[in-house]
């Protein structure tokens, strides 16, 4: 028997009794003879309830007090969760993210692991001790908190996973697996089996917060076997897998939607070479991710270009490009809110034209309209209102033909 990760979720460790269930779930593991390393998120809402204390302190509260503040809340579950193990006759040890050994890099809120020294944890479980650790953060180079941003603590455990040469790592939550769509949008979606590292990384990157995009992209580069999974039955999940899924051959895999997404526009910049540049360089300087790009031009003197992030980047967007105007030289900078991103993800669709034409087809026919666009290899997303988001979710999944879709295993 080898170790295994288990990633439990604020909802697994919401409160007293949920955490001696997650007790009890580890403890069942280690009488099948597996030692374990759980990793932890903060229970409940405690995060957000974090941050609107902050708030409330400061209307914009300084990067690295937010860290010091937040990452209390994995510290609290951890604890607990140990102390819950020691009730049941287990022998465990709690850890925060640096003395896990996770070093991250100096971007507070929002910080990249770069290195893990597992040593601590390796010390600890050759003392047959269940390893509790704190998940999102790290410490950095010059020995400063940082947390990992959104997704962290599943980020967090795989990356562990793969530093110890964990057997597996299991993603503990709220829900079954990985399925078609939401199914509280879709009642007849279907929870796959399996599915592959690409599909699953374009459905998290798109809107499906089962799991974080950046802990799939860790799972395979570092080739961790990953799998989804209740804390609350025994059901077998989903399996996140280097290959294509092992459903029967369907075009798409699943449909999702993101309500998070604020489209901003520039007007009237310059129409010369290295202007696209300019821009998109002063935001990734400060992090900030960007999804679709639309770029219109009008005449030989100026054009628009239209991108799409995430809403809690706004406020920084629009310093960054106020700030840098005068270089810049647009005239008009808006941003539009009340928008949702809706995806198709398949690999099928590689050798399947013509799926684009039958997304577009599908919303037009249900009178939803199309803001903007987006493709790749294995996903098309499309920028609609928000109020027609769960519409188009549900005529997509019918269009497709995932209500009926058969499941293997």
């Amino acid at each position: 028997m080898g170790v295994i990760v288990q990633k439990y979720g604020g909802s697994s460790v919401a409160n007293v009794d949920k955490i001696k269930n997650v007790a009890r779930r580890i403890q069942k593991l280690t009488q099948e003879g597996q030692q374990v390393v759980a990793v932890v998120s903060a229970m409940g809402d405690t995060t957000d309830e974090l941050v609107e204390l902050g708030r409330r302190v400061s209307e914009h509260p300084p990067p690295r007090e937010m860290d010091m503040l937040v990452m209390t809340g994995e510290q609290v579950s951890m604890a607990l969760l140990s102390m819950a193990l020691h009730e049941l006759g287990l022998s465990s040890v709690s850890l925060t993210g640096w003395q896990a050994g996770i070093q991250t890099e100096p971007a507070h809120g929002n910080a990249r692991i770069l290195d893990i020294t597992p040593d601590r944890v390796m010390n600890e479980l050759e003392k047959d001790k269940v390893v509790i650790i704190a998940g999102f953060q790290g410490v950095t180079e010059e020995g400063e908190v940082a947390t990992l941003g959104r997704g962290g603590s599943d980020t967090t455990a795989v990356a562990i996973a793969g530093a110890i040469k964990a057997e597996r790592c299991e993603i503990n939550t709220d829900v079954e697996g990985v399925f078609t769509a939401d199914p509280r949008i879709v009642p007849r979606a279907k929870k796959l089996s399996s599915i592959s590292h690409d599909e699953m990384l374009e459905l998290a990157t798109l809107g499906a917060v089962v799991l974080h995009p950046r802990a799939v992209e860790c799972a395979k580069v570092n080739n961790v076997k990953l799998t989804v999974q209740s804390s609350f039955s025994d059901n077998i999940g989903t399996s996140i897998q280097g290959g294509r899924r092992m459903e029967k051959s369907i075009i798409i895999s699943g449909v999702t939607s993101d309500r998070d997404a604020v489209k901003v526009k520039l007007l009237g910049l310059p129409n010369q070479t290295g202007v696209m540049s300019s821009v998109f360089h002063l935001l990734a300087d400060q992090n900030i991710n960007v999804d679709m790009i639309v770029q219109s031009e009008h005449g030989e003197e100026t054009f628009d270009i239209s991108f799409t992030i995430h809403k809690d980047d706004l406020h920084k967007t629009s310093e960054v490009i106020n700030r840098n105007q005068e270089q810049l030289r647009f005239t008009e900078a808006v941003s539009e809110t009340d928008l949702a991103k809706v995806s198709i993800v398949g690999s099928g669709m590689i050798t399947n034209p013509g799926v684009a034409a039958k997304m577009f087809d599908t919303l037009s026919r249900n009178d939803i309209q199309i803001k903007m666009t987006n493709t790749s290899e294995i996903k098309v997303s499309c920028m609609i209102p928000e109020k027609a988001s769960k519409k188009a979710v549900q005529v997509l999944h019918t269009a497709f033909g995932l209500d009926d879709m058969e499941i293997e295993g």
